[in-house]
């Protein structure tokens, strides 16, 4: 298992990435007792400022008595995706200040005070803000607008309002975008729906181009888009 190290001091994107944790959030926790270290799958509950973190237990029907490791005033790393912006692993150090059982099994822990991140993308990602009309590549339906959060040569990451009426895309369809910064719209992309994700207000697509990576250039450069 990777070691997470115990420098301190949170910087204000450190700060940001921990803030974009959502309730429902899928976490890995790495938990020790006096004779293993194991790690378990639970979620983020949420958070009071910077004071303190809450997680749901873990179920242990499926990860077995816990009770060993999990405990007041032990130490757990907590690791959770970051994927709606930058790709990346979030991992860091709590320690156990309090369990509760009624309502509901709830794990009460301190705030970090440091992070350590991974990025999982072979490739950086511009980060972007372009608008962008969506049609279904085989039938030509509309899908509508959504917006282009980070974009590559081989994909991009899209963002459309939980509320907006109308059709989504669908996992594995290949969809057209067209770009509205573009002059004249001459610039599609054509790419295919690899994932899906949602939070409170945004639903968020991956899309894989299928478009060459030097039509995809073309565009990035148009639009004054560079990745370091």
């Amino acid at each position: 298992m990777a070691i997470v190290l115990d420098n301190v001091g949170l910087t204000n994107e450190d700060l940001r990435k921990i803030r974009l944790m959502r309730p429902g959030t899928p976490v890995d926790l790495q938990v020790t007792s006096a004779s293993t270290t194991k790690r378990v799958r639970t979620e983020f509950v949420g958070m009071d400022g910077t004071r303190c973190m809450i997680i749901r237990f873990p179920d242990e029907s499926k990860w077995g008595s816990l009770r060993d490791a999990i405990y007041t005033e032990n130490t757990l790393v907590v690791r959770y995706i970051l994927e709606d912006d930058t790709g990346e692993i979030i991992a860091f150090k709590v320690k156990v200040t309090l369990i509760l059982t009624k309502p509901t099994h709830l794990i009460f822990t301190s705030f970090p005070l440091a992070i350590q991140s991974h990025d999982l993308r072979a490739e950086q990602r511009a980060q972007t803000r372009i608008a962008v009309s969506l049609t279904d590549n085989q039938h030509g339906t509309s899908l509508g607008d959504c917006i282009v959060r980070d974009l590559s040569l081989k994909g991009c990451r899209i963002s459309i309002d939980k509320g907006r009426q109308g059709l989504r895309p669908a996992v594995k369809q290949q969809i057209k975008m067209q770009f509205a910064d573009a002059a004249q719209g001459e610039y599609v992309l054509v790419g295919t729906i690899m994932n899906n994700k949602a939070d409170e207000v945004s639903l968020f697509y991956g899309i894989r181009f299928e478009t060459n990576e030097a039509e995809v250039a073309k565009l990035m450069q148009k639009l004054m888009l560079a990745i370091n």
